[in-house]
């Protein structure tokens, strides 16, 4: 199977880098104060519904930083309980497609709305969690148990959070230190797979603190069916075993707050590292490499209020990723790769009855050295971003505005965005946005020679435009929205042969998308506390740039059609949910003649609630209810068969317990 040079943006780029040279690991956490650009905390969200002491929060139907945008809230507490990956609660989500590189512990990247990897900022509590490297963040380096819930922002989205939101934002919001609560959590299951979790909370007159720690692994070996002629309908399947494939991972999380100093300060430190085979593909097996990952990241940061609705925040951040691969047909020796970062901002939040107005500074600079580069690279970055949001008509009209000049290295852009929203009778209302940003070359693309990938310095960035509508209907029976989007993204970077067989970007990509999204969710009724949650997308996209065989084309790895389903019951200390993912065809090149038939997977789960002082409750979760052993990536990696965990869960009962 030959790699698509248009295709070769984010996904087949990393890749690419996992086979021949490098990766991208261990993206860790560190949040970011409201009014830094980030997204805030959750403003009043829609009041609980108690069913015999489970509390289910429906997602709403706004994120707190922009009312007007077109996002999703996956709140973590829906899924208390079960053996969820970040990348599982992220796909949830309409607009959003996840992809798998190999199952287990894995590599798992995120597109929105027809975008590459590289195109999704994805950040925690506010930080951006991608490195200088490029390629795409990975989502299952993030352990799940420290989120308290994922906002999806779908859209151009640069103007609020920084040049590399061309398809969307994914933030990932972690839990609060709420003094009291505490958890621990332990699953076991199929392909010796096991994972275990503990956190607690301590606080008191002024202050609060959140120390957590998590330990995950996995064999990872699974049995497959493997097709000889992928090519040919039809052909013979035989049974394989993927080997080489085991993952281990662990970290530590420590958060708190303090007031202080006439405000208040917030700080994080975070520790994480793993390691993971990398096996290859069923073509080419790399039974000898290997990834080894490490983060440290600690983060200050300090607000007060100046009294006539003003409120000035800054902060200092910093974090240091280390990554060491093996890829021994490419070299004998580990592959060694260092970034490290550090930012400074001033904001200031002023707030006029109805009109909120943001403004923030922030510069610093990314440092990334590797082997066989020499001197180290250095790129410094500043920002300046304003945004203003109103209130009219009662509060019935909502209209906001957003703008950010930014420069990172020799690169400079302007990014802008325009929503409005408007309530039109009970829980019914419209919205609609427009924006358009940008992103730099990574170093990896202009500098990085990585196996068959060659830089190119005199790369420029790539831009996108996006627009969209929905009807949103948010009210104490749940949430419904329906929507249409489009999107134009220029001046991409792909991959295309160059000399003795490498690879070479070049800012020849050009691409459209657009289609229907579609989300529901309702709060639980009846007896058993019935419970239903959806998402669709519709997507066609075009190749707009291109040999004439690829014009007109879809963009490869992107299916028209998508599908999550759920129903769940409650009925008193019992509980059950039923998932159904399905992904339409889609293609492996850009001319459309490889296709990655359609999947559909089945995932169940049940608990029974042992105790309720403390909340304890033990699980089984069933992923592949169907155990169809022909699943692959979108590069014909196995994905696993059945998989079968046990999950006995503890928690406090108090306000802001997971």
């Amino acid at each position: 199977m030959a790699l698509d040079r248009h295709a070769l943006g984010g996904e087949a780029r990393l890749f690419a880098l996992a086979l021949a040279a490098t990766g991208a690991l261990a993206l860790a956490p560190v949040p970011a104060a409201a009014g830094e650009g980030a997204p805030a905390p959750a403003a009043e969200e829609p009041p609980p519904v108690t069913l015999d002491e489970v509390v289910v929060r429906v997602p709403r139907a706004e994120v707190a930083a922009d009312p007007t945008a077109a996002a999703s809230v996956v709140e973590a507490r829906r899924f208390a309980g079960e053996a969820k990956e970040v990348a599982e609660l992220v796909s949830t989500a309409p607009g959003v497609a996840v992809n798998e590189y190999g199952g287990l512990g894995h590599l798992s990247t995120v597109s929105i709305r027809g975008s590459n990897s590289d195109g999704v900022k994805v950040l925690l509590d506010g930080l951006p969690l991608s490195g200088a490297a490029g390629g795409g963040f990975d989502l299952s380096t993030v352990p799940r148990q420290w989120l308290s819930r994922v906002e999806v922002v779908r859209g151009a989205e640069g103007a609020r959070y920084g040049a590399g939101a061309l398809g969307g934002v994914v933030n990932l919001v972690t839990r609060p230190a709420a003094a009291g609560s505490w958890s621990s959590e332990l699953s076991w299951g199929s392909f010796s797979t096991g994972a275990a979790s503990a956190d607690v909370a301590l606080g008191g007159e002024g202050w609060g603190a959140l120390v957590a720690a998590t330990a995950q692994g996995s064999k990872g070996d699974f049995t497959w069916l493997f097709a000889e002629r992928p090519t040919v309908p039809g052909s013979a399947r035989i049974e394989r075993t993927r080997t080489h494939d085991d993952v281990a991972s662990g970290g530590a999380l420590a958060k708190g707050w303090l007031d202080a100093a006439g405000g208040r300060f917030d700080w994080l430190a975070q520790l994480s590292g793993g390691e993971r085979d990398l096996p290859g593909f069923p073509y080419q097996l790399t039974p000898r490499d290997w990834e080894h990952d490490l983060r440290a990241a600690l983060l200050v940061r300090h607000a007060r209020e100046l009294g006539d609705g003003l409120v000035l925040s800054s902060g200092l951040s910093g974090r240091l990723d280390r990554t060491d691969t093996l890829a021994a047909m490419t070299r004998p020796d580990p592959f060694r790769q260092r970034d490290l970062d550090g930012e400074a901002w001033l904001g200031a939040t002023l707030t006029r009855g109805a009109r909120v107005t943001d403004a923030e500074l922030r510069a610093g600079v990314e440092r990334l050295s590797s082997d066989g580069e020499g001197d180290a690279r250095a790129r410094p970055r500043a920002a300046v971003a304003l945004s203003h949001e109103a209130a009219v008509a009662d509060g019935r009209l909502r209209l906001t505005a957003a703008g950010r000049a930014e420069a990172q290295g020799q690169y400079r852009g302007l990014s802008g965005k325009l929503g409005a929203s408007l309530a039109i009778a009970g829980p019914l209302s419209v919205r609609a946005s427009a924006g358009r940003t940008f992103r730099a070359p990574s170093f990896a693309e202009l500098f990085l020679q990585q196996g068959i990938l060659q830089p190119n310095p005199g790369l420029a960035s790539e831009t996108s435009f996006t627009a969209d509508a929905a009807l949103v209907a948010d009210g104490r029976l749940g949430l419904a929205s329906l929507g249409a989007f489009g999107a134009l993204y220029d001046d991409l970077i792909v991959y295309q042969p160059a000399s003795q067989g490498r690879l070479k970007p070049f800012n020849d990509g050009k691409a459209s998308a657009a289609g229907l999204e579609a989300e529901v969710a309702s709060a639980p009724v009846g007896p058993l506390g019935l419970s239903a949650a959806a998402a669709y997308t519709y997507q066609v996209t075009e190749t707009l740039r291109g040999e004439a065989a690829e014009l007109g084309r879809d963009v490869p790895h992107r299916p028209r059609h998508r599908v999550y389903a759920r129903l769940a019951v409650a009925p008193g200390p019992f509980g059950g949910h039923v998932e159904l993912h399905h992904v339409s065809s889609q293609y492996q090149d850009s001319r459309n003649l490889l296709a990655v038939p359609a999947a559909t997977t089945l995932n169940a789960g049940a608990s029974l609630r042992l105790l309720s002082r403390p909340d304890v409750r033990a699980g089984v979760e069933v992923k592949n209810l169907l155990d169809d052993r022909t699943l692959t990536d979108p590069f014909g990696n196995p994905l696993p068969g059945r998989m079968i965990l046990l999950v006995l869960r503890a928690g406090s009962t108090t306000p802001g317990a997971p």
